[in-house]
C-alpha cells in the first residue's frame, strides 16, 4: 500500500491520537464511577438517616420533658391551692382531708420530679448525640462537594482535550488515503493499528523482529507502507 512520508507521519500520528483519545474515555469513565466518590455518598445516606432517627428522637424526648413539665407544675398549683384552703378552712374534717390530699399530691411531684430528671437527662444525651451526627454529616457533606467539584473539573479538563484532539484527528484524517484509511480502521478496533522499527522491535506490539524482516521492512519503497509479522500493523518510516 503506498503512502507518502506526509502521509505516513500522518497515520502514525493518528494512531497516537485515537490511544490518546480512548485513554481520555477510559480516565473519565474512571472519574465519574469513582469508588472513593461512591463509598462517601453512600455514608452520607447513611448518616442523614441516622440524623432523621436521632432528630426525632430528640424531638420526642422534648415533648416528653414538655409533658413531664406540665404534669408537675399542675400538681405543683393544686398543692397550692390545697394548702390555702387548709389555712382558710375552720373544720377539723374538711382540715384532715385536705391535709391527706396533700400528702398524696407531695407524693406524685416527687414522683413526676424523677421522671422530670429522667427524662431531661435522656434528652441532654439524645441532643448530644444529634449534634454530634450532624456535625458528622456536614463534614461528610462537604467531603462529598468538594469530591464533586474536583472530580468536575476533572472531567471538563479531559473533555477539552479530548476535542482538541478530535479535532487534530479530522486534519490527519484529510492526509492520509481512503485504501490506508479503510485498514487502518479495522486494525484500530482490535490493536494497536500502526509501528516502526524501533531497538529491532516493532512498536505496535513490542515484539522483537528478526534480522530479515527488519532488513525487509527496510527495504520497500519510501512511499510503501510495511506491515508487522507479527501483529500485522502498519509500519511506518
Amino acid at each position: 500500500m503506498k503512502l507518502d512520508r506526509a502521509g505516513q507521519s500522518a497515520l502514525l500520528k493518528l494512531s497516537q491520537v485515537d490511544l490518546e483519545i480512548e485513554q481520555i474515555k477510559s480516565e473519565i469513565s474512571k472519574a465519574v464511577s469513582s469508588k472513593e466518590l461512591t463509598e462517601a455518598s453512600a455514608k452520607l445516606s447513611s448518616t442523614s438517616g441516622e440524623v432523621l432517627a436521632a432528630r426525632t428522637n430528640f424531638e420526642n424526648l422534648n415533648m416528653e420533658a414538655r409533658k413531664a413539665d406540665d404534669n408537675l407544675h399542675l400538681v405543683e398549683e393544686r398543692i397550692a391551692r390545697d394548702m390555702e384552703r387548709l389555712n382558710n378552712t375552720s373544720s377539723p374534717k374538711d382540715a384532715q382531708a385536705i391535709q391527706s390530699e396533700v400528702e398524696s399530691l407531695t407524693k406524685r411531684k416527687s414522683d413526676l420530679e424523677e421522671v422530670e430528671l429522667e427524662v431531661l437527662d435522656r434528652l441532654e444525651k439524645a441532643e448530644t448525640e444529634l449534634n454530634a451526627i450532624s456535625v458528622t454529616r456536614e463534614e461528610l457533606s462537604k467531603l462529598v462537594s468538594e469530591m464533586q467539584e474536583s472530580i468536575q473539573l476533572q472531567v471538563d479538563e479531559l473533555k477539552s482535550r479530548g476535542r482538541k484532539l478530535t479535532a487534530d484527528r479530522e486534519i490527519l484524517l484529510t492526509k492520509v488515503s481512503s485504501e490506508i484509511l479503510v485498514r487502518y480502521q479495522n486494525l484500530s478496533a482490535k490493536q494497536v493499528a500502526v509501528g516502526q522499527i524501533e531497538n529491532r522491535s516493532c512498536t505496535a506490539c513490542r515484539m522483537g523482529l528478526t534480522a530479515s524482516t527488519i532488513d525487509a521492512l527496510s527495504s520497500l519503497a519510501e512511499d510503501e507502507v510495511g506491515s508487522c509479522p507479527e501483529c500485522l500493523a502498519m509500519i511506518v518510516r
